[in-house]
């Protein structure tokens, strides 16, 4: 599908007032968010963020070589790593300029409609489509490396790439051993009935007003996972329309809605946690889907002798071992740089393996490559390894701009059902309903992309 300058303003300009309108906890960069209740910034990660004002403070001192943006921690954690890149380039200046979390992606859509973009931006992965879609971004070679399949694809469009993983994150199980060992079971089940019978087991020797799950209604990551491991999709039709009230989705949405039922998981939303560290320790929640940056935040706040209360394991699935989400960030090269040998050269040197275990040291993200899991502090650590078996088991998302739109749709459609007590039918409708207006713009889009090629089809044949 291509977009002339002519036709792509208009939608850019729809685009970017909808993430205005919407605000930074209703569309933000899958990887780059979870300000509340998952990713909250804390202990070294504020005192990085506190020095985002000075982000750029070397571009006064000296002209830019190089335009780099980024967001949150990631800005600051790459303020400590271009001086290895600047040894290498002698001469050149790595200019990074931190964005702030609630305007990231309606800067950088500013920026191209500006003629004015970066070299290169950290983009979260459900923003890369859009600048895809609008011609923002150039194709890049694939980094020579092993990257996590499922991490090149979420970049692949047209046969093409158009941005090199970053870092990668997924969902996996954080639980209590001895708890489960209390109800029974010597590990989590590797499949959802399993599952379910481990955690009705658990409700058996809580105490009042404790539960087996935490499954926070304001984070939709869980019914996510269990949507993606059907084999029906939630769109149809080349992502045309919405196929939420299929008998697929209708299916994980009932398991979904079942664990509040059977009150095995609280009805209530992230800011109602007093300390989710705390209180899992102490026993008040036995399980928790959640994702690495957690990883940080359990060593952080709970002491020593508690380090051994909690596990992780690989989710489960319909039959077995379950596949999960996808998250991450892509390094992009803008169409409109005028450095993009410099630009592509910043991008291999933030992949190899020695920085991507560097950044996982600043920042708890986990990297985009096998080769990092094999050396310390990766190797060895028995609470990182579910994610490293977990993301051989992961699916990406639909690669279209509505998808953050739909996914905080099916959230809100997800508390209709498990608080308001909406049929699941009558929820799943409504929600087609929504999506085919959102996806309506881009369905207009793709007729008309059909009949250009079918016009210059029957002009060739005359």
């Amino acid at each position: 599908m291509q977009l002339t300058a002519q036709s792509a303003v208009p939608l850019l300009k729809a685009w970017t007032a909808a993430i205005t309108r919407r605000g930074r906890t209703d569309f933000t960069a899958r990887g780059v968010r979870h300000l509340s209740g998952t990713r909250r910034l804390r202990g070294a990660q504020a005192a990085l963020v506190a020095t985002a004002a000075l982000a750029c403070a070397g571009c006064a001192r000296s002209p830019c070589g190089l335009n780099v943006w980024a967001v949150g921690v990631e800005a600051n954690a790459l303020q400590r790593m271009v001086p290895g890149f600047e040894q290498r380039h002698p001469g050149t200046h790595v200019c990074v300029e931190n964005l702030a979390w609630s305007s990231a992606q309606a800067r950088l859509l500013s920026a191209v409609a500006a003629g004015d973009p970066p070299d290169v931006a950290q983009v979260g992965d459900t923003d890369l489509s859009t600048l895809v879609t609008l011609h923002a971004i150039i194709p890049q070679r694939p980094v020579a490396g092993d990257f996590f399949k499922a991490a090149l694809d979420v970049t692949r469009f047209h046969g093409r790439y158009y941005g090199t993983p970053w870092y990668v994150d997924t969902r996996v199980l954080f639980y209590l051993p001895a708890v489960l060992h209390r109800a029974g079971y010597r590990r989590p089940a590797r499949t959802w009935n399993g599952w379910l019978k481990q955690l009705q087991a658990v409700r058996r020797i809580l105490k009042p007003g404790q539960y087996p799950l935490l499954a926070p209604i304001n984070e939709y990551e869980l019914l996510e996972v269990l949507a993606l491991q059907e084999p029906v999709p939630v769109l149809r039709d080349g992502d045309r329309y919405g196929n939420f009230a299929s008998p697929s989705f209708r299916a994980a949405l009932a398991f979904y809605r079942n664990l509040f039922r059977q009150r095995l998981a609280p009805r209530i939303t992230d800011r109602q946690l007093i300390n989710l560290w705390w209180q899992m320790a102490r026993g008040d929640f036995a399980f928790y889907v959640s994702g690495p940056w957690n990883i940080g935040e359990f060593r952080r706040f709970l002491p020593p002798r508690d380090q051994d209360l909690w596990m992780t394991a690989p989710l489960p699935g319909p039959q077995g071992p379950g596949a999960s989400l996808i998250d991450g960030s892509d390094l992009v090269i803008f169409a409109q740089s005028h450095r993009q040998p410099l630009a592509r050269a910043f991008v291999r040197y933030m992949v190899e393996n020695r920085q991507q275990a560097r950044l996982f040291e600043l920042t708890g993200d986990l990297p985009a490559r096998h080769g990092p899991w094999a050396f310390p502090p990766l190797a060895g650590d028995r609470k990182l390894n579910a994610f490293r078996r977990q993301l051989e088991r992961v699916q990406p998302f639909q690669k279209i701009p509505e998808w953050g739109e739909i996914m905080h749709g099916m959230r809100r459609m997800s508390e209709q059902v498990v608080i308001g007590g909406v049929p699941i039918r009558a929820a799943t409708e409504q929600l087609d309903r929504r999506v085919n207006y959102w996806l309506a713009a881009r369905r207009q889009i793709l007729r008309e992309a059909q009949q250009k090629r079918r016009a210059r089809t029957g002009a060739k044949r005359r």
